[in-house]
């Protein structure tokens, strides 16, 4: 119990820390956790396992905005409507991991997992014929997952606000995904 609850510390303290310096060193976040730093290393031998273990967090965390946003009774433009803040509020807490290069926002795309929910709704809500079939569900979830980033980037240089982001964010998805929303991507101009 007390090992979970010092993992906890560190983690919570490394959120903190990092948010306002992101090269923060594995003594000040041990220090802002409270717990010694012979723990700390027990736990995260090196700073790149505690920002793997923060990375693990973010996708955890983008699953469950996911697995919240689908609903057995939304429609493809509900599911997107919520899934555009979600993301942005993501974003929002890890921001600080944006930065570095094939990491928070890359890691599913890198080998999405067969059972990755997001990729499994796109699949069946084109089977169901709520969105687009002239896009493949992996170019969507790709494509998702580069707005998304894109999103949370205007945020961060100021662009926009959290709310506005997440909004435009939806109402982009919706546009360019759901079946009779947009042209098709294969027709003329």
């Amino acid at each position: 119990m007390d090992a979970r609850r010092n993992r906890d510390a560190v983690i919570a303290a490394a959120i903190r820390i990092l948010a306002t310096d992101p090269e923060a060193s594995m003594r000040q976040i041990a220090a802002e956790s409270g717990v010694a730093r012979i723990t700390v290393y027990r736990h995260f031998p090196t700073r790149e396992h505690l920002i793997q273990a923060l990375i693990d967090l973010v996708v955890e965390q983008e699953r469950a905005v996911v697995t919240t946003a689908i609903t057995p009774d939304a429609t493809a433009a509900e599911v997107f409507d919520r899934l555009g803040p979600g993301i942005i509020r993501v974003g929002e807490r890890y921001r600080f991991l944006d930065s570095r290069s094939g990491s928070v926002t890359d890691a599913p795309l890198r080998h999405p997992a067969a059972d990755e929910p997001l990729l499994m709704w796109l699949i069946g809500a084109a089977e169901r014929g709520e969105l687009r079939t002239d896009l493949p569900p992996e170019w969507m979830y790709a494509m998702i997952h580069g707005l998304g980033r894109a999103a949370n980037e205007e945020v961060l240089v100021g662009r926009r606000t959290a709310a506005e982001a997440g909004r435009l964010l939806a109402g982009t998805l919706t546009h360019a995904f759901v079946a009779g929303r947009a042209r098709s991507a294969t027709s003329p101009e």
